[in-house]
This record gives structure tokens, C-alpha cells and sequence, in this order.
């Protein structure tokens, strides 16, 4: 019987971090399970008629499963790379009806605190203190991001661009960190649209004009977790969970 993982992501518009970010999470996963076929899919109707408009097509959740299972496949796991369990995961989740689905990168308290190492690391090599940007959302799956705070080091800051967690409110805090010194990172699967804009732009809205205009020595590490090996060693465990039951 044929296998297959479906890997959803959001997705992007910009190809270098489809690239880096994206297929990395496919690759791994199709080297840890030889014996199935990845595919891919987006949730981000946005993005995809963005795409569209430039000539480029792909399959979202619901297409990818009803291709797959007019194909005749019905040994079937979805495999999201969002970041929490937030209205892009749930919409997953429906259209899975009972397939296997593995869990967001932010889901258990064991996740947060891995996370929380992995960002302290980061931290350590940039010798400085580094702030994440969290994508938010006004779902209740905000609290993950106050959750990964709580566990966070004092070297590691987050806010997010949508949602409770603004930058404003932790300006004030920032003003106590040594020398001033910040990097500026996504807490998101690629460096896209955001990363590359609201967090690093040159606009004066970006947080980096914002921070620079208090004072702020700001530099960007513009890394998608996708990029990350151990990020995409955390994709293949979920998935494997996920297929235990």
C-alpha cells in the first residue's frame, strides 16, 4: 500500500526562503521515512493566489489529500510546520478527519524549554542579546508565546508583530540590556515577508528603525528555523509520534 506524508507549511512568496527554509523540513522528513512519498501543501490561500499570479501553482491541504486519495493512497500523514496550535493548524486538523497529524514545533512544555536551549545558543554565538520576532495571532494559542517567555533565558527577549505580545511592551524592558546590543530574529519557519520587513526593514514602523531610533545596536540575523538542522530533527520526531498514535 502506498505511504505518503503531506507536509503543510504556510508558506512564502520568496523563493530563497522556500529554499532554505521549506524543502530542508521535506528533505529531512523523506530521509527518515524512505518507504513514503512527501508532498506538499500550504495553507496560506494569500500566498497562494499571490503565486498564482506570477504563474506558479500549489496544492493546498485539502487539494493535497484529495489528489493523494484519488490516487488511491489512504496511509496518510500530515505533517504541519507551523509554529502553534493556531487557526492555520486547526484548519489541518479539520480537513484531516482523523488522520494521523503530528504537532506544532510550540506545542508541550518540553517543546518550550528545547526551544528556549535552542535560542540561548543562538544568543551565545551573537554575543548579544538576541530578540525574536513570534508571528502572534488573536486565536487562544497566543499563550504559547507568554509559555516560551516564562522559560526563556535573560539573553533572549521575544515579542510578536500581530497579537498580545507587542514590541511596546517590552521597550522600557530593553532599555536594560547590556550595551544595548540586540539581534534581531524570526521565531517563524522562514524569513520571509515579515522577517524581512516588519523586522528588519527600513521603514520607520520596522522594529529595527524603531530600536535604532532609541539607541539600539541592531543587527539582523535573517535565519528561518526551517534553515536549522536541529529544527528539522524536531519535524521528523513529531512526525514519527504522529504515526505511533
Amino acid at each position: 500500500m502506498k505511504k505518503a506524508i503531506i507536509v503543510v507549511s504556510f508558506g512564502t512568496t520568496y523563493a530563497d526562503a522556500e529554499e532554505s527554509c521549506i524543502r530542508p523540513v521535506e528533505r529531512a522528513l523523506a530521509a527518515a521515512f524512505p518507504d513514503r512519498e512527501i508532498h506538499r501543501a500550504w495553507t496560506s490561500r494569500i500566498i497562494a493566489r499571490r503565486l498564482e499570479a506570477r504563474g506558479e501553482t500549489v496544492e493546498n491541504e485539502t487539494e493535497a489529500l484529495a489528489r493523494l486519495r484519488a490516487a488511491g493512497c489512504e496511509d496518510i500523514t500530515f505533517v504541519p510546520t507551523h509554529m502553534i496550535r493556531g487557526q492555520e493548524y486547526e484548519r489541518v486538523i479539520a480537513v484531516a478527519d482523523g488522520l494521523p497529524v503530528s504537532a506544532p514545533l510550540l506545542d508541550t512544555e518540553a517543546d518550550l524549554k528545547w526551544m528556549a536551549g535552542l535560542l540561548d545558543g543562538i544568543a551565545a554565538e551573537e554575543g548579544r542579546t538576541l530578540l525574536v520576532m513570534g508571528h502572534g495571532t488573536d486565536h487562544a494559542a497566543d499563550e504559547t508565546y507568554a509559555r516560551l517567555r516564562s522559560v526563556l533565558t535573560d539573553r533572549v527577549k521575544l515579542a510578536c508583530v500581530e497579537g498580545r505580545h507587542a514590541l511596546n511592551g517590552i521597550l522600557d524592558a530593553l532599555e536594560t540590556v547590556t550595551g544595548k546590543r540586540l539581534t534581531l530574529m524570526p521565531l517563524m519557519l522562514v524569513a520571509g515577508d515579515h522577517a524581512r520587513n516588519d523586522l528588519a526593514g527600513e521603514a520607520p514602523d520596522s522594529w529595527k528603525s524603531i530600536l535604532l531610533s532609541r539607541g539600539f545596536d541592531v543587527r539582523a540575523r535573517l535565519t528561518g528555523l526551517g534553515a536549522l538542522k536541529s529544527v528539522q530533527r524536531r519535524f521528523v520526531e513529531k512526525a514519527g509520534e504522529a504515526m505511533k498514535g
